[in-house]
């Protein structure tokens, strides 16, 4: 069949490439494409949860208006994590229980918090407040506590009770008297808040620690640790220097060891609570195991607490013609080998 004028048959052309990349155009008659009404609600909720909820951090982070400043937050051993923070609270330390307890919880995993006495010295958010619990930094503000070398425990308690607030003497001297000389004098770094047995529990572990570096010493005396502690404790109210301690040793010892009594006036004055260079001849009649007058041997305790230098005086007497020694007015000691040196010493310095 042949094909008409008008008709043409369809005419087939391998497009060309092109580098120009094909772009899109909408037709005109398809609305522009905007959020959905339901997904613009769910991103502006989200962003509104979001600030809330950052906007409540900040909130609980910020300390309390009425944080107790300067205030100490006592936490006992033993204490749980609920009780810890209700106190918290309670004192205006924190604002958030809940936050609290979640960062002590990263701060410490199970480890909890720690016991002790915590110093608010100024306002401190609740992230500050966890670390500190957690890691046991008190904060306290140490009181500097010298103790003199020879005091006994009813000096040691007076200084302490001038320097520490609120220090219980009587409870230190019920605690300490059976440890007389076995509490080490030195010079001490305390809190506010250091209960009595806190400070015995120091010195006694102070003298623990001193008392090692001589036990070789003790040992090759072949004399009771208890013998040495008690001489050391007579030589710190007998003489001041290392010099005159090592001679007073020997002249001690010597006497011991010839079962002759010690004649020293510091042991009866430990025991009546006076001044040695006061003691009346009453005072020497005393009817007491400390009165070296009358008793041979050693008083049945220390009468102070010696240092290191005493003890190591004890432990390296002097060995001299002497047998006899005393004190004058101004400190300075006389030594004699004969009775008679000695009474010419008395009429001589002590008149």
């Amino acid at each position: 069949m042949e094909p008409t004028d008008n008709f043409s048959p369809l005419k087939y052309e391998t497009p060309t490439t092109r580098s120009d990349p094909l772009i899109f155009v909408p037709s005109h008659d398809e609305p522009p494409r905007t959020p959905a009404p339901k997904k613009r609600f769910l991103i502006g909720g989200a962003i509104f949860f979001i600030a809330a909820l950052l906007i409540m951090a900040v909130v609980a982070v910020i300390p309390p208006s009425s944080f107790p400043a300067g205030a100490t937050f006592h936490i006992e051993q033993n204490s749980s994590l609920g009780k810890i923070t209700d106190d918290l609270y309670g004192q205006h330390i924190i604002k958030s229980e809940a936050l609290f307890k979640a960062l002590v919880i990263i701060f410490s995993g199970q480890g909890g918090v720690k016991a002790g006495d915590y110093l608010f010295s100024s306002r401190e958010t609740v992230i500050g407040v966890a670390w500190r619990l957690v890691h046991g930094q008190e904060g306290q503000v140490p009181i500097k506590v010298t103790i003199p070398e020879g005091f006994d425990v009813r000096q040691i308690s007076l200084v302490l009770g001038k320097d520490i607030p609120g220090f219980s003497t009587s409870t230190f001297l019920i605690k300490a008297q059976p440890l007389e000389g076995y509490l080490f004098p030195d010079t001490y770094f305390f809190d506010k808040t250091t209960l009595p047995a806190d400070a015995v529990k120091a010195m006694r572990a102070l003298f623990d620690q001193k008392i090692a570096t001589v036990q070789d010493q003790i040992l090759a005396s072949g004399r009771a640790t208890s013998s040495i502690i008690i001489m050391a404790s007579i030589l710190e109210r007998e003489a001041t220097s290392s010099y005159d301690r090592q001679i007073i040793a020997g002249i001690l010892w010597k006497r011991l060891a010839n079962r002759m009594p010690l004649q020293v006036d510091a042991a009866l004055a430990y025991i009546l609570n006076k001044d040695g260079t006061k003691l009346t001849s009453a005072d020497l009649a005393t009817s007491s195991p400390y009165n070296t007058y009358k008793n041979i041997g050693l008083p049945p305790s220390p009468i102070g607490n010696p240092g290191l230098s005493a003890i190591r005086d004890a432990l390296s007497p002097a060995s001299t013609a002497y047998w006899y020694y005393l004190s004058d007015p101004n400190g300075n000691i006389h030594y004699a080998a004969t009775y008679d040196e000695q009474i010419a010493n008395e009429a001589k310095y002590l008149q």
